[in-house]
């Protein structure tokens, strides 16, 4: 499953390059107009640049999942046109802006709480601080899989996070892979491209992608209660995503009309 998911992602995003890189240019742009006047504003000491950087955040936030939703689409090998924007916003901006407004007190109370703790300098503060800290890998472990959750299963807020935790709890290996690895190696990689491609558009089509192809699991483990979860059947239960993506070569991906 791990490495037909790579191989899917990647032929996703090649099949639909153009979607993929007004998606990150979009983030980049809202990114960037948030930005800019704030850093001008804190280069002369003005505290409201802080404001206007915390008001920037829900912004990224709606902005992300405005950009899951498309993504969700393409995981799901379908096309969105720009008349389906619309539709995607007024679905998606209330979870974006409250998960945005969730992420922002939890982590900022974290990261006080880390250095205030570390600051005690004895063995409760350190272990208080260590506890903190794996707390607040488990909230970021939740959150990256919310937008997935929110566009896949029904339900509201507090249930889309209480299904991102026990989805990230249940993946671990596959969450730590996306939250230490392929999230900071597509970030790092952006703007290698010219924020064009990876990026936040190959984070949420991975994510989409990866959330797909998990409900074939939990399908599976619905039907078969009395099997050993631990061996699941990825080949059968793929069979029909392996013949949508098929077999690519190089050349047929760059010249596709002469294969």
């Amino acid at each position: 499953m791990f490495f037909f998911l790579l191989k899917k992602s990647f032929f996703d995003a090649w099949d639909n390059l153009g979607s993929v890189i007004l998606g990150n240019i979009g983030i980049f742009a809202v990114g960037a107009m948030g930005l800019w006047p704030v850093l001008k504003i804190l280069e002369k000491g003005n505290p409201w640049g802080f404001l206007l950087l915390g008001a920037s955040i829900p912004i990224l936030f709606v902005a992300n999942a405005l950009l899951s939703a498309l993504m969700s689409e393409i995981a799901d090998y379908r096309r969105s046109s720009w008349s389906d924007i619309p539709d995607f916003f007024r679905k998606t901006w209330k979870a974006g802006l409250a998960v945005s407004l969730v992420s922002a007190a939890f982590f900022s109370m974290s990261i006080f709480g880390i250095i205030y703790y570390s600051s005690m300098k004895s063995i409760l503060g350190l272990a208080a601080s260590a506890l903190l800290f794996w707390i607040t890998v488990g909230v970021y472990f939740t959150i990256i899989w919310f937008f997935p959750v929110r566009n896949r299963l029904k339900g509201d807020l507090k249930k889309s996070l209480r299904k991102s935790a026990l989805l990230m709890l249940d993946n671990l290996g596959l969450t730590i892979f996306l939250g230490f690895i392929m999230i900071p190696v597509n970030l790092v990689l952006w703007p290698m491209t010219a924020f064009g491609a990876f990026g936040p558009a190959g984070i949420q089509l991975y994510m989409n992608g990866a959330l797909r192809l998990l409900l074939f699991k939990y399908d599976w483990i619905e039907e078969n209660p009395e099997l050993n979860r631990k061996q699941i059947p990825w080949y059968e239960l793929l069979v029909d995503e392996r013949e949508r993506v098929g077999k690519r070569s190089l050349k047929g991906m760059i010249f596709p009309w002469k294969e």
